[in-house]
């Protein structure tokens, strides 16, 4: 068979919704980013038969739609204890780095996730500042820091999240206005935002994000470029990103350009 006979199978193989289908889940998988009009060339077929292939993904929720394509929606988030398990060393350079955020006197709220409590754990001894966070964990971190006072929100506990929630946790947080915030969230993209997996727990970040001062949101390399299914905030509206040392730069190029400050860990 010859070469061209060759390209020419292969062409029409591609060119049969399913296997187009099964390409682009592909190519989110390993880049976490596709592009209609680069893919219908790829393919071979028009603009709007790919724009059907993302539609179909995203229905099954394995990207959301953006202009001109699609980004890769991160993982569903697995409970606590699962990723107190998972990327310890990793979130424990990022905690290093984003503890030297705060200063001293400040109220700080930590947003349940495993890495603030790794943050927690490295904020600076003796520096005198007061912590809120909905999660218990936290608050058991911290509960030998005598110079920092702990305020820990009630609410319904979310065995997921790893904190409280809930109409009682909101009105508890609406009667602070915390200076600085480390919000945890699923995915950071500069078209889609931060966004987080659950309503419950995206409401409560929400509520964070309109009430603090400044906003900052540590991830693993992941959680960039990627999406998750509710809104938190847009990226405008976060003052730092920490990121760990080998991140995407064409990510981080995209996210200094929205405004944001980056602070590379280790």
């Amino acid at each position: 068979m010859s070469v061209d006979s060759r390209k020419e199978r292969t062409h029409a193989k591609v060119t049969l919704p399913a296997d187009r289908i099964q390409l682009i889940r592909e190519r989110l998988r390993k880049e976490g980013r596709v592009v209609a009009a680069e893919l219908a060339l790829q393919f071979g077929v028009s603009e709007d038969s790919v724009r059907r292939d993302l539609r179909e993904l995203a229905a099954e929720g394995v990207c959301q739609r953006v202009y001109g394509g699609a980004i890769a929606m991160s993982p569903t988030p697995h409970n606590i204890a699962y990723r107190s398990e998972v990327n310890v060393e990793r979130k424990d350079q990022l905690a290093r780095a984003a503890a030297q955020l705060v200063h001293a006197g400040q109220l700080v709220f930590l947003d349940a996730s495993t890495t603030n409590l790794a943050i927690a754990r490295h904020l600076p001894q003796g520096i005198g500042l007061t912590v809120a966070t909905n999660s218990p964990s936290i608050a058991v971190a911290l509960i030998e820091r005598t110079d920092i006072e702990v305020l820990l929100i009630g609410g319904r506990m979310d065995h997921v999240v790893g904190g409280t929630l809930g109409v009682g946790a909101l009105q508890e947080l609406q009667q602070m206005h915390p200076d600085l915030c480390f919000l945890g969230v699923c995915s950071v993209d500069p078209e889609v935002g931060v966004c987080s997996g659950g309503a419950e727990d995206s409401a409560f970040k929400r509520a964070l994000v309109a009430g603090c001062g400044a906003i900052v949101t540590a991830v693993t390399n992941e959680k960039l470029g990627t999406a998750a299914s509710y809104f938190v905030a847009r990226l405008t509206e976060i003052s730092h990103l920490v990121v760990e040392a080998d991140a995407d730069r064409g990510q981080l190029d995209r996210i200094r350009a929205a405004g944001v400050e980056i602070v590379v860990a280790g």
